[in-house]
């Protein structure tokens, strides 16, 4: 009833910019540069606080505030129904110090003394949302969380979301946490306005994501702290296993499983997850023990460990269910004992590389490289069932035949797919056919041939760097150059069973 006194027309119950001007301006030169608050870039507008409605011009124009604003100046903030989606505030935020190491617990406590653009880096979002949490609880201020994926997939603009984000975390003190970066990324860089809104906040903010970014074209000085979030090294992971388990079982007059009837050591071993993974992973073992009616175990959580894995892999690959064990096995006992030497390498790895020091001095990966040498049916295929029952992981073959094309630079594209997949697969990679991508170096002739060999060293790079266990199948070991051979950590030849 007051505006529509105001308008002298009692259907117009909202302002329009004319009265605004009206009110607040006195006639004259005032009111035209006042004008200027009302356009579409002006900061009210750009920060989505007001909005216009109608077709009319400019001053006729009805100005609407948003209901994050109402909200706000009630005292009672929250996010607006649009933005609830991808929006999520918390406003006493309790993280888990359990879950962090000293080395994260101590980046996150240097972070919360500054006001600087706090980059979070690697596959551990989990942690990296922990890390956020703690950082806002240690300024003792709430969390706002920006789901920028899920802001995308509902078609939003993602300059606008950042606005809104960052407008809500100034109304409210809020430390805002910009999650999922990853989707902004042009290359290696965002696009410059956004980080142009990064640098023009005036406190600190999170940003998220797994990939390796640098700002470019930034418009002013501004300080960014960047942090690694890798995935769990074993001896985290072993922590956070024996973490999440006893969470099953917050009594303590509730019996805890065994931890070397479960098998953790070998789990934590075998398994490079991130921490969601790991919290998941024993979620899920702990549902397939109660819908057998049967208390957690080695097996639920190795299949549940598998589970949670990149499953992507399949699409590329061929899986492999294990079928035989070491019975069915019929070589010679020389053999028999590298397979076993081999399989104790495997389990030993995470000792001797993080505990005694050692891998810090390995220029390449952690990984297991292996040659399975011999004539069709002698059991390659099987051995490797075998070792893939044994650590429990998942054994996918790659028929290298169908990989190498005839075209030079495609055989490199074809398994650097297979190698992105696998890298968080936590599997076993078998190349069967061998025979299709090596041959004797001396043998070049052409073009072709010197590119045959890139593709060779190709392959034996990506198994270096390959974190897990990789096995090449041939059928005549004299294919091979004894170059590469040297680059392999095993080589078991595999002779047809004397009768």
């Amino acid at each position: 009833a007051l505006y529509g006194y105001l308008h002298d027309d009692l259907s117009r119950k909202r302002p329009t910019v004319n009265l605004v001007l009206d009110l607040l301006c006195p006639p004259g030169p005032e009111r035209l540069l006042k004008y200027g608050y009302f356009a579409d870039d002006a900061p009210l507008f750009q920060n989505h606080l007001l909005e216009l409605e109608g077709q009319e011009q400019t001053l006729n124009q009805t100005v609407v505030p948003s209901a994050g604003l109402i909200a706000w100046l009630l005292g009672r903030y929250q996010t607006e129904a649009e933005t609830r989606p991808f929006l999520h505030y918390e406003p006493e935020p309790r993280p888990q110090n359990d879950l962090l190491t000293q080395a994260q617990l101590a980046q996150v406590a240097y972070a919360a003394q500054t006001t600087a653009v706090v980059v979070l880096r690697g596959r551990d979002a989990l942690c990296q949302q922990l890390a956020a949490q703690q950082l806002a609880y240690q300024q003792n201020r709430p969390l706002l969380t920006l789901d920028l994926a899920e802001a995308l997939r509902l078609e939003k603009t993602a300059a606008d979301v950042v606005r809104i984000a960052l407008r809500d975390a100034q109304l409210t003190n809020a430390i805002p946490f910009l999650n999922g970066w990853d989707v902004l990324l042009m290359g290696d860089a965002p696009p410059p306005n956004l980080i142009t809104l990064l640098c023009d906040f005036p406190d600190a903010v999170i940003v998220a994501g797994e990939e390796e970014w640098r700002p470019r074209e930034i418009a002013r000085q501004r300080r960014f702290l960047w942090f690694e979030f890798p995935v769990p090294d074993y001896n985290q992971r072993l922590h956070l296993l024996r973490f999440f388990i006893s969470a099953l079982h917050p009594h303590r007059h509730a019996p805890t499983p065994d931890e070397e009837s479960l098998d953790l050591v070998g789990l934590a071993t075998q398994f490079s997850l991130t921490t969601g993974q790991i919290r998941d992973l024993v979620h899920t073992a702990q549902d397939l023990a109660a819908g057998q009616q049967k208390p957690l175990g080695r097996q639920e959580l190795f299949t549940a460990a598998r589970a949670h894995s990149n499953p992507r892999l399949s699409t590329l690959a061929s899986k492999i269910t294990p079928r035989h064990d070491w019975a069915d096995i019929i070589l010679p006992p020389d053999q028999v004992q590298m397979l076993r030497e081999l399989l104790n390498t495997v389990r030993r790895r995470p000792f001797v590389l993080e505990e005694w020091g050692l891998g810090k001095k390995l220029t390449a990966s952690a990984g297991v490289t292996v040659l399975f040498a011999g004539p069709p049916g002698t059991g390659k295929t099987m051995a490797a069932e075998v070792l893939a029952s044994e650590m429990g992981q998942d054994l996918y073959k790659i028929n290298l035949s169908s990989v190498v094309s005839k075209y030079i630079g495609e055989t490199e594209k074809n398994l650097e797919k297979i190698f992105l997949e696998a890298e968080s697969s936590n599997a076993i990679l078998f190349f069967d056919e061998a025979d299709a991508i090596f041959g004797k170096r001396s043998e070049v002739k052409d073009a072709h041939d010197r590119y045959a060999n890139v593709e060779v060293s190709y392959l034996l790079q990506r198994m270096e760097r390959y974190d897990g266990v990789t096995i090449l199948a041939t059928n005549l070991r004299a294919n091979l150059d004894e170059a590469f051979m040297r680059r392999l950590q095993f080589a078991i030849d595999f002779p047809f069973p004397e009768a």
